[in-house]
């Protein structure tokens, strides 16, 4: 059974080459491993070239810069594997990734099949946490979106997760926006999903590198992923209206995670926070109803009362990580 592992290449070439080693020596050996060079200005395209001589599974596709999403679609287009598993060119596999999630597809039946993760800071790791009833099977197309509306593990993110190919014959990444092209795609995938099963062994590292969208400071491309929360809000309360409180949750979330990112900056003024004051009032009920942790349900309702307010006392406060 033949996977198809799609990386996407830009100025990667300090991280580049432990992926190709993690990948290169997985456990499971049916790959075709597809490199889309997307006009990378390093040498990340080189690296290709040069791991390609080495191993005859790889595959490269060097194409002018259009950005992540047009790159992966490119890669999906060239691949012919019974499964397609998506991967970014600086984070790295443990041996067993393809395997793990493989054999979750397989002896489930399942469509999606998602691991935990680790975060690499570089120095130090850290686990992604979940609940301890998110692993397991979820079968039916409600269940399989649910999962995805409910599930920490499954998250909106394409790595760490394995889907059959088929899932991607009408379904393309949307090019035109650099930021947040997983949120936009997910949802449309899971809409497809019959079954998702979620594995709780972490196996997938993501890196934390300075330079990656994470680390930008705030502006108005952070406002990008609430049009697309909205969006997504908008398919759901359509086609699955018994998870609409979790889509509307999300969309505060999103929001909270703005206003986060301007209290970071101390940017108590800035004049999107009127707006925000509309999301706040039209959802901050469904996000208290939502799956939300305690803290960031203490920072929304904050938020509720008073933005400016909210920030200074998230900074007071201490930072937390699980506002999600």
């Amino acid at each position: 059974m033949l996977v198809s592992v799609v990386i996407p290449v830009f100025k990667v070439c300090d991280y580049l080459p432990k992926l190709l080693e993690t990948v290169t020596s997985q456990t499971y050996r049916e790959l075709e491993i597809i490199l889309v060079d997307d006009g990378s200005p390093d040498r990340s395209g080189e690296i290709c070239d040069e791991y390609a001589l080495k191993d005859t599974r790889i595959r490269v596709i060097h194409k002018t810069n259009s950005g992540v999403a047009d790159a992966r679609n490119t890669g999906i287009d060239a691949s012919t594997g019974d499964y397609i598993a998506l991967v970014d060119g600086d984070d790295y596999l443990a041996p067993d990734y393809i395997e793990y999630l493989l054999h979750l597809c397989t002896d489930n039946d399942a469509d999606i099949s998602c691991c935990a993760w680790t975060m690499d800071f570089g120095d130090r790791f850290k686990k992604c946490s979940f609940r301890k009833r998110e692993p397991g099977v979820y079968r039916g197309n409600n269940e399989a979106m649910r999962a995805l509306m409910t599930t920490r593990l499954m998250s909106s993110s394409v790595w760490c997760k394995m889907f059959k190919r088929d899932l991607f014959d009408d379904v393309r990444f949307p090019t035109g926006s650099k930021h947040y092209e997983d949120d936009a795609t997910i949802y449309r995938l899971a809409a497809k999903a019959d079954t998702v099963t979620i594995g709780g062994e972490s196996k997938y590292f993501y890196v934390l590198r300075e330079g990656s969208f994470i680390h930008h400071n705030f502006s108005e491309n952070n406002l990008l992923i609430i049009k697309v929360m909205e969006e997504r809000c908008a398919f759901i309360e359509t086609n699955y209206p018994e998870l609409k409180t979790y889509a509307r949750s999300d969309i505060l979330m999103v929001v909270n995670h703005c206003v986060i990112k301007m209290s970071d900056e101390k940017l108590y003024h800035h004049p999107y926070i009127d707006s925000f004051k509309d999301y706040y009032k039209r959802y901050e009920r469904d996000f208290l109803h939502g799956i939300s942790y305690l803290p960031a349900k203490m920072f929304s309702i904050a938020a509720y009362i008073n933005i400016p307010l909210a920030m200074r006392l998230y900074r007071l406060t201490g930072k937390h990580d699980r506002l999600n």
